[in-house]
């Protein structure tokens, strides 16, 4: 699910959205390992703005690292449990 900022209806439903976003890009990275925000795209289909705001909740609650990797933005989930992800 693509968050679609142009058709938001309430902030719960906001939350909903960027959640489900983020549990989808938290259970990516740990399966793929470290990705760049390219990659995090070409496999959800997520628009950049949805990626973006789903890391930023994630960097916000500890569950991820960024890093420059020559030049290109990247960032791979922390060690967690995954019974901690969003659904």
């Amino acid at each position: 699910m693509d968050l679609d900022l142009n058709n938001l209806n309430s902030e719960a439903m906001i939350k909903s959205d960027v959640g489900m976003n983020a549990g989808s890009i938290l259970t990516l990275l740990s399966d793929k390992g470290r990705m760049s925000i390219r990659e995090i795209g070409d496999y959800t289909h997520y628009k950049d703005k949805a990626i973006f705001i789903a890391l930023g909740w994630l960097l916000r609650e500890d569950k991820v690292i960024f890093m420059d990797k020559n030049g290109l933005l990247c960032v791979e989930a922390k060690d967690i449990c995954l019974s901690e992800i969003y659904y």
